[in-house]
Formats: C-alpha cells, sequence, structure tokens
C-alpha cells in the first residue's frame, strides 16, 4: 500500500483540522484493522468469538490513536506510522488482559496461580484453595476466587455451575472452626498411611494444621457427591455421624443413614479415598522425596485398610 500521507496532514490534524484529521484516519484505517483483528483472533485463543470483539477492538484501537495523535512530536510520515503502531498495539494488549480477566484483579490472577499448583492444575479446586489455603490478608473472597478462575479458563465457563462452599469462608475462620477441625486433617491424613517420620515440628504450629485443614475441605468440595458424603461419614468430618473405616467400621449403619447399600459404600470410600490422596499428596508434599512418601504409604494403606 502506498503512503500517501504527508507531515503537513498530521500537523493539520493535530491542531483539529477536519482535512488533516480525513487523511490521518484514511492513512490509519488499514494498521487499526490488522492490528484489532490479530487482537480478537487472541481472545480467539481462549474460547472466546472473535466476532464478539473485532469491532469493540477496532473501536478501541481508534481512540488510542486520536488520543495520542497530539503527543506525536516527529517530522516524518514513516516515524508517525510507527509510533502510532507501538501505540495502538500497547492499548489493545491492556483492552485484552482486561478482557481475558472478566474482572479479576491482578492480585486475585496472583493468589489463584499459586494455588493452581497445589490443586493439580484443578482449575475449581484452586478457586477452593485459593479461599482458604493463603494466610489472613491474602485469601480471596468467593466473588474474587471465581472471577480469578473464569479469567484464567476463559469465559467457557460462565455457564457452568459453581459449587456453595459449606466449609471454612473465604473471610476469617474463628478459631472455633480451627480447633474443631484440627482431626478432621490428622485423622484423613492418617488413614492415608502418613509415616510419622514426615511429621516435623512445623506440623504442629496452628498455620500448618490450619492450611491441611483449608486444603481437606477443599478437596471434599470438589469431589463427587458420594465419595464426598462416605469420607464425612466414614471420619465425622463437617459433623456427619463417624461410622468409623475398616475392619472396625460399621458400613451397615452409615448405608442405611445414607440410604445406600454396603457395597456401593465401600465402593465410593475406596475410590474417593484414591482420589482423595492424590490431590492430598500434591497439595502438601513439599519435596518429591515427600510426594513419593506420602503416595507409597497412601498406597499400602489403601490395599490393606477398609473392607473391600
Amino acid at each position: 500500500m502506498i503512503n500517501t500521507l504527508t507531515i503537513e496532514q498530521i500537523r493539520d490534524a493535530q491542531a483539529n483540522g477536519l482535512a488533516g484529521t480525513s487523511a490521518v484516519l484514511e492513512a490509519m484505517t488499514g494498521r487499526i484493522e490488522a492490528l484489532a483483528d490479530a487482537a480478537a483472533r487472541r481472545m480467539a485463543l481462549n474460547g472466546m468469538r472473535f466476532d464478539d470483539f473485532r469491532e469493540d477492538f477496532r473501536q478501541d484501537a481508534a481512540l488510542a490513536m486520536f488520543e495520542a495523535l497530539p503527543r506525536y512530536v516527529g517530522d516524518d510520515v514513516d516515524g508517525f506510522f510507527g509510533f502510532m503502531w507501538g501505540t495502538i498495539e500497547a492499548a489493545l494488549r491492556d483492552k485484552v488482559r482486561e478482557a481475558r480477566n472478566q474482572g479479576a484483579d491482578e492480585d486475585a490472577l496472583k493468589v489463584f496461580a499459586s494455588m493452581l499448583e497445589k490443586a493439580d492444575r484443578d482449575l475449581h479446586l484452586a478457586e477452593k484453595f485459593a479461599q482458604t489455603v493463603p494466610p489472613k490478608g491474602r485469601r480471596l473472597s468467593a466473588d474474587r476466587a471465581r472471577a480469578a478462575r473464569i479469567a484464567w479458563q476463559g469465559t467457557a465457563s460462565l455457564d457452568a455451575p459453581t459449587t456453595v462452599i459449606d466449609g471454612p469462608s473465604a473471610g476469617s475462620v474463628s478459631q472455633g472452626d480451627y480447633n474443631a477441625s484440627y482431626s478432621v486433617a490428622d485423622s484423613l491424613a492418617s488413614a492415608l498411611g502418613v509415616p510419622e517420620e514426615l511429621i516435623t515440628p512445623e506440623d504442629l504450629n496452628s498455620e500448618e494444621r490450619r492450611v491441611k485443614h483449608a486444603v481437606v475441605n477443599g478437596i471434599l468440595d470438589v469431589m463427587g457427591e458420594a465419595q464426598r458424603v462416605v469420607l464425612c461419614h466414614s471420619f465425622g468430618i463437617r459433623e456427619a455421624t463417624c461410622y468409623g473405616h475398616g475392619d472396625t467400621g460399621n458400613d451397615e449403619g452409615l448405608a442405611a443413614e445414607i440410604g445406600s447399600t454396603v457395597v456401593k459404600v465401600r465402593d465410593a470410600r475406596t475410590k474417593g479415598l484414591k482420589a482423595f490422596a492424590k490431590r492430598y499428596v500434591k497439595a502438601v508434599a513439599r519435596t518429591d522425596a515427600e510426594a513419593l512418601a506420602l503416595t507409597a504409604a497412601a498406597a499400602e494403606n489403601l490395599s490393606r485398610g477398609g473392607r473391600k
């Protein structure tokens, strides 16, 4: 494309002249459309519709051009095009970031990203963890955690059902809740066969216990209902009647309470413990060696514990 724009026309546009403004707009239209369409394609890579953003981005690009026009102080047309290209591209990058984030702030995204690793890339589990695992002042509210999760995976999840949290809320959890839940995390961890040599002095402090409690509840929240209910009744979690497990458990009583059968109860417990163990190890292991030890202990415990 041959550029016919002149520096005189640029100066006229900077002075709000109609002829100069029309000439600049005509010369920049193709560049605006190219940059806006490229930004819309980046949104499409995140599962969003190209057509939903193309026109909006073209308008954003045109606005960025007119806002930047008075700031150009060069004396040649090529410099003007380079300045405008970089300016518009930067403005559209911000628009793409805003659209992807879906209202999630940068701090919430950082917290969510740190929890995503603990959750073994499970987005919904990371959403739960973000509300309870970080220390006070860093935990996300339910709304911020959900916004961060949606931003991470794109708008494809907007119509997906969300899980209601009945564990600790995004705000502070009372000391009473902590005290009542200490045995929950320790009981499940022991049931999975955590070796005594892996229990460190840090495990004994309140923050470590709080994190374990939050991890346990977060994992339970994203499990299937049948497995969650059976585990809660097997270990007395969340005020559920504790029927025990293994040779000393009362599977008949558990089955009667939840309206199921002994076979289904045992199947749900076995599958639930395996699913729980995988996520728990990923969330709490601090080294590869510790992860291997926890995984081996859990496998041994599952092979000999509980009635099949």
